[in-house]
């Protein structure tokens, strides 16, 4: 009974096994790894991380160099730092920009002056529908 299931599990399936063994395995460049006592050094050559990898439980255990993980932790600290005092910002409209060492000052329209920039666009539009009307009615 056995065999006749494997029989027909192999007839039914060709190419499976075959094609698995057949196909060399596929390879990624984007690491290199060197043996360090009983640790390995891991290099991303696209990201530049090292780290270093212990094998635990049959399973790769990887963690960031410790200048990695200092240069990690204080860019989380200022972002930190940044996010509070954007917390805490007095709600004004305004947005400062640094160009050429000179901060700039960007002030936001009012929405009074939103309104009129507004109403005078629609005047605008108005006398152009006008003048366009007029010429039609003197053809």
């Amino acid at each position: 009974m056995r065999n006749a299931l494997f029989a027909a599990l192999f007839t039914l399936v060709p190419g499976v096994a075959l094609a698995q063994s057949a196909e060399p395995p596929v390879s990624d460049d984007r690491f290199q790894i060197e043996r360090q006592g009983d640790a390995f050094i891991r290099l991303d050559k696209t990201t530049g991380t090292v780290s270093t990898c212990t094998l635990e439980n049959g399973a790769f255990d990887c963690r960031m160099s410790a200048d990695e993980r200092a240069a990690l932790q204080a860019e989380i600290e200022r972002l930190a730092s940044e996010n509070e005092q954007l917390k805490t910002a007095s709600g004004q409209p305004e947005t400062g920009v640094a160009q050429g060492g000179k901060e700039l000052t960007i002030k936001l329209p009012t929405e009074a002056e939103i309104k009129d920039a507004i109403s005078y666009i629609e005047e605008m539009l108005r006398r152009f529908v006008d003048a366009i009307k007029s010429l039609g009615q003197s053809a």
